[in-house]
């Protein structure tokens, strides 16, 4: 292959990772979560036909609406011989079917002496399995009472959930209120969590409502979850939404997070999604984290920082978080800098751009629910679904797109190839070490493939100016 040829060919590649990576960043259709009617605000209307029970949210004027803070507007239930539910679908106010926490259409009972197995449903009603990695919840029951769940997969062999657990056991009080969880091995033992914890009991005032919770391990010691804390407590909104967490040492006092922060007020949408967060001392006070930001705003699926005055802030997180395709177009300049510059110059802004690759991936990170996810292309179903996925597969490349230009400007060989392959499993082994975000094969792969894009990049804009040089 000539070299005129592989320079087009390469220039295809490049300008078609560009042009892909714009379109898959193009964000989802905005919810407005704070439009229409809330279950309180509507009327229940109840229809039966035959084995079917049809119960729907309604106006004033009787027309079916869907109610924003349960997600839909009627839930059919399929009854058995016995009056007890065997099935049920979720619908939109046209009567189509409607995924409930972005995860299933409907669920189905079956029921023998001792409890009950819910399995989840897509929108066809067939099995589906969730996010979190199970299909099925079978559920030992006594008294009207639920004590045991254990999670299988869609092939009925029992499955780990995301959080580390095969299953949880409840404890109640004498007034029959829940207020502890178990959570369980295979074998019904308990198990630590990756949350930190193996059990969690819950605190609740006279209304039977929780306002806080404490963590412990498997022989019942106090133990730190993920943020540091041994237990939280809460105050409610009139919604009856947790607007206040205050985090608790051992002995029930407040002490603030590994982040820093003690206190967290929280609002809402009307639909009960969470909107912002702001940060606070033990006394009340504002508290700034590793970033500046006094707290975040969630857009979509991105969290926006904010300043003290609940602003969103002026910075390149922000940007990068606000505009996705921003990472694209900054990534062309970086790269188009440290092509043109002049090599000394262009050699300085490999090494600060390598300063932000480890500011951007291990500094002022806090601790995620799950360290590891060792499953490559695990979001290969969710690509072409959600932006947040999207985003996340795109910044992952493009990070070290600009990398791989630099490194083959400075040292203009081919073992460059293997540095952004080292450095992305540098980082990754220290998240999961230190529990700083989360090991990913998937990271791994994008930021090594970045780093290989941009050192075709910077080969092509060589080998074309030494093929004009030779020429005159």
């Amino acid at each position: 292959m000539s070299a005129n040829l592989k320079r087009g060919c390469g220039i295809l590649l490049i300008a078609s990772v560009v042009l892909l990576s714009i379109l898959a960043l193009l964000p989802d259709a905005d919810v407005d979560h704070d439009a229409g009617y809330t279950a309180s605000e509507l009327s229940i209307r109840e229809t039966v036909d035959g084995s079917v029970t049809s119960t729907s949210y309604v106006n004033s004027d009787g027309v079916i609406t869907e109610a924003i803070d349960m997600g839909y507007a009627t839930v059919c239930r399929m009854r058995d011989d016995n009056d007890r539910v065997v099935e049920e679908h979720y619908l939109d106010a046209s009567g189509k079917p409607v995924v409930r926490y972005g995860d299933y259409y409907g669920l189905s009972y079956g029921y023998d002496e001792t409890g009950t197995v819910i399995t989840y449903l897509d929108a066809e009603g067939n099995p589906i399995e969730r996010s979190d990695g199970y299909s099925t919840i079978v559920r030992t029951q006594a008294g009207g009472r639920a004590y045991d769940d254990f999670h299988y997969d869609l092939n009925g062999q029992q499955v780990q959930c995301s959080g580390g657990y095969y299953g949880l056991h409840r404890g109640y009080n004498s007034d029959g209120q829940n207020t502890s969880l178990t959570f369980l091995d295979k074998d019904g033992h308990a198990v630590s969590t990756s949350f930190g914890y193996a059990i969690k009991t819950y605190q609740r005032d006279r209304n039977g409502t929780v306002v806080g919770e404490q963590y412990f391990d498997t022989e019942g010691n106090p133990v730190r979850s993920l943020l540091g804390q041994y237990g939280e407590s809460y105050q409610r909104n009139e919604q009856g939404h947790i607007g206040q967490i205050t985090y608790l040492d051992a002995d029930g006092n407040p002490d603030p997070t590994n982040a820093g922060y003690t206190i967290l007020r929280r609002t809402y949408h009307r639909d009960g999604t969470a909107d912002t967060d702001m940060y606070f001392d033990a006394d009340g006070n504002l508290k700034a984290l590793s970033k500046g930001q006094y707290g975040i705003k969630r857009s979509g699926k991105v969290n926006l920082l904010l300043d003290r005055n609940g602003n969103i802030m002026l910075c390149v997180d922000n940007l990068l978080n606000g505009f996705p395709c921003m990472v694209v177009v900054l990534g062309c300049v970086v790269c188009l800098l440290m092509i043109l510059l002049p090599k000394s110059l262009s050699v300085v802004l490999t090494i600060v751009y390598v300063a932000f690759i480890l500011y951007e991936t291990l500094m002022f990170r806090e601790p995620g629910d799950v360290r590891t996810n060792f499953v490559l292309f695990s979001y290969a179903g969710r690509f072409l679904k959600e932006q947040s996925v999207r985003v996340g597969v795109i910044n992952n490349i493009w990070l070290f797109i600009p990398l791989g230009t630099g490194l083959y400007r400075w040292f203009q060989k081919k073992w460059v190839l293997l540095i952004p392959l080292v450095m992305s499993v540098a980082i990754e082994t220290t998240q999961y070490i230190t529990g700083l975000g989360v090991a990913e094969f998937d990271d791994v792969f994008g930021n090594t493939m970045g780093g290989w894009i941009g050192v075709l990049a910077a080969w092509m804009w060589l080998s074309w100016k030494m093929s004009v040089k030779n020429r005159t």
